[in-house]
């Protein structure tokens, strides 16, 4: 399991990544990859829900029986390092999680993953495709640039599962995306997901790391609760 020799990371894509809040990762897993976690993933793309956006999340400490390609995709050296890089600092997985829009079934609406749990520092967001994804089915729009504006009011009040925020007049959707495909983007980049106009699933996987020096806003603790993904040291 490995990130692709294709895509390489440059400290241009890094500067892009604080300037504009993103960066495409074109090749980002390998076509073997793709094909371990889509078989991993089929049984819950395919299985009953409520005909919308889903998540099923990966746990690095109680799912290496079920998902375990998954999982040494998130722990790949190479992987973790092309974070480190990105972040200045070892790095905190905050959460990994399989992403799919039911066929027919909208995507979530715009908001910051930062109007979930509010923490102080960078982090990163990893958007994978695991199928070939465009705007006929739920294919991801960004703001460039609205990371640079800080946490927005979550429009859709406490009680709602999900956070919402107001539409950035800049929104663009993603380039289509091939499997193995990924784009970055920082923590507070507004970003939804369309409508999916297939009658197929749209599978991606979805993750999110934090620099270790990061804090939770309401405490100012270290985020030393989530699991490090740091490359061992010599």
């Amino acid at each position: 399991m490995t990130a692709a020799a294709t895509f390489q990371l440059t400290e241009e894509l890094i500067e892009q990544f604080y300037r504009e809040g993103y960066f495409y990762a074109p090749g980002f897993l390998d076509p073997n990859a793709v094909e371990a976690l889509n078989k991993e993933i089929e049984k819950f793309a395919n299985g009953p829900g409520d005909g919308q956006w889903r998540s099923r999340g990966i746990s690095l400490d109680n799912d290496r029986d079920e998902y375990p390609d998954t999982i040494a995709m998130l722990n790949d050296p190479r992987i973790v390092s092309m974070m480190e890089r990105i972040l200045g600092d070892n790095v905190r997985l905050w959460l990994g999680m399989f992403a799919v829009v039911a066929p027919n079934a909208n995507g979530l609406e715009w908001h910051q993953d930062n109007q979930y749990t509010h923490v102080l520092g960078h982090m990163l967001n990893g958007f994978i495709a695991l199928d070939p994804i465009d705007e006929r089915n739920a294919g991801l729009w960004l703001a460039p640039g609205s990371h640079l504006l800080g946490r927005q009011p979550n429009l859709n009040g406490p009680d709602h599962a999900h956070r919402r925020a107001a539409e950035p007049a800049n929104a663009m959707p993603c380039r289509p995306m091939s499997p193995g495909d990924a784009v970055f983007f920082h923590r507070e980049t507004l970003h939804h997901s369309k409508r999916n106009h297939t009658d197929r699933p749209r599978r991606a996987f979805a993750f999110q790391a934090a620099a270790a020096n990061c804090r939770y806003a309401k405490t100012g603790k270290l985020i030393d609760d989530r699991p490090m993904l740091s490359v061992p040291r010599a």
